[in-house]
């Protein structure tokens, strides 16, 4: 029997007008962000699971101006294309690219098959190449993995592009252990140089463990544990291009492989990660830092769906609720914008756009018309909806912002 996460696709509404007061955030509470050492593995022997590559053609530029990395993904299992693209604040796709999934990609259950640095969208192209787009269109292979039947890969390239954090991860979908985790550093273009996890440990509490991003010279990675029943919160749902399912996030040093205090304990992360934090609906509507600070914004959870903190972490917005998930029965429960403090929005027409990601603190990306396959930008201040071109894969499912650019934590 297998075990899938399904968790609801981060879908909201059209955001029109200016979105209230600018109240100054409110500190709940704080988290020491001193990383010790918690029980890492001990490395013996490095995975064979890493292949040099050459080094992608043209070097990076640096930071570029913020995009979002849209993807219009397959909504079945199995190797298929999918198609990406690079989406600016003037609703122009910059760049895109098609690509296949792997060939034993679980659309619902598996992490995403992106990672963003500063410059570049990096994604899974096949069995084992990793490929990188540019804002400017250029495409190649970054790197190639060996990926072992039956496994799910999960990785996160540095912001300067000139790191890899890859996590093999076995019994994923297993609903008993035992399960592991795989996780190295690799230069780009070159080879492992550093085993985080080695795998070898198969205790039936051992958390599988991966990146889902870097916080300067540190790793953000994803958790989950085996409870005695079942893997807890997790893992990853890649149909949302979240860490929601999690069951906890925790920053990890590489050099001393040590982790950090556990980030919102017990909380129900959600949305896209960004250099701020990311959004937790857990006792109330939260942003969480990756220092670990907790800032409050507002005491009830507005929608089932997953709500996502901005770039700068100004405002969440959260989803509208056309469907009682427990009926089925239509309703209109517009989707709203919130500041720290609880201060509020709603807004209105929820029907016409669904909101799926920020590309800045001004402008998300969403998804417009009864059955969610139009796409365009809309400006959150003045209203202003630009329509988006971007072909859909063959077996067409609803779009999905998969990350942003720049992409540092």
């Amino acid at each position: 029997m297998k075990r899938t996460t399904v968790i609801a696709t981060a879908i909201a509404a059209l955001g029109l007008a200016a979105c209230g007061s600018t109240a100054a955030p409110t500190v709940t509470s704080t988290v020491a962000p001193t990383i010790a050492a918690t029980s890492a593995p001990t490395a013996s022997i490095a995975p064979a699971t890493a292949a040099a590559s050459p080094t992608p053609s043209s070097a990076p530029t640096g930071v570029v101006s913020p995009l979002a990395a849209v993807g219009a993904p397959r909504g079945a299992d199995g190797a298929a294309p999918y198609v990406l693209g690079l989406v600016n604040a003037a609703g122009k796709v910059v760049a895109s690219v098609t690509a296949t999934t792997p060939s034993d990609f679980a659309a619902v259950s598996d992490p995403p098959l992106t990672s963003t640095s500063d410059s570049r969208l990096y994604f899974e192209d096949g069995n084992t190449a990793i490929d990188y787009l540019t804002p400017t269109g250029q495409h190649g292979v970054a790197f190639t993995i060996s990926r072992p039947a039956g496994v799910v890969v999960a990785f996160a390239v540095s912001p300067d592009d000139t790191r890899v954090a890859v996590a093999i991860l076995s019994n994923w979908d297993g609903l008993a252990p035992p399960y592991t985790s795989h996780m190295y550093l690799m230069s780009m273009g070159g080879g492992i140089e550093q085993t985080l996890f080695d795998g070898t440990g198969t205790s039936s509490t051992n958390p599988l463990t991966w990146p889902i991003g870097w916080d300067g010279s540190n790793l953000v990675v994803a958790q989950s544990f085996y409870d005695g029943s079942v893997i807890g919160g997790g893992p990853c749902d890649a149909s949302s291009g979240t860490v929601q399912c999690a069951a906890q996030l925790r920053v990890f040093n590489p050099a001393t492989r040590s982790f950090g205090p556990l980030l919102r304990p017990g909380g129900t992360m959600s949305g896209v990660p960004t250099a701020v934090g990311i959004a937790c609906t857990t006792s109330g509507l939260q942003a969480v830092s990756w220092s670990g600070v907790i800032t409050s914004f507002g005491s009830s959870i507005p929608s089932d769906g997953a709500c996502m903190l901005s770039p700068q972490g100004a405002v969440i917005a959260c989803p509208s609720v056309l469907i009682n998930g427990n009926t089925y029965a239509a309703q209109d429960l517009p989707a709203h914008l919130y500041r720290a403090g609880g201060v509020s929005q709603s807004i209105p027409n929820p029907g016409n756009a669904q909101i799926i990601g920020w590309i800045d603190g001004n402008d998300v990306v969403v998804t417009t018309g009864a059955d969610s396959q139009g796409l365009a930008v809309e400006n959150i201040v003045t209203g202003k909806q630009i329509a988006v071109s971007l072909a859909t894969g063959p077996d067409h499912f609803l779009y999905q912002v998969d990350g942003m650019i720049p992409g540092a934590l």
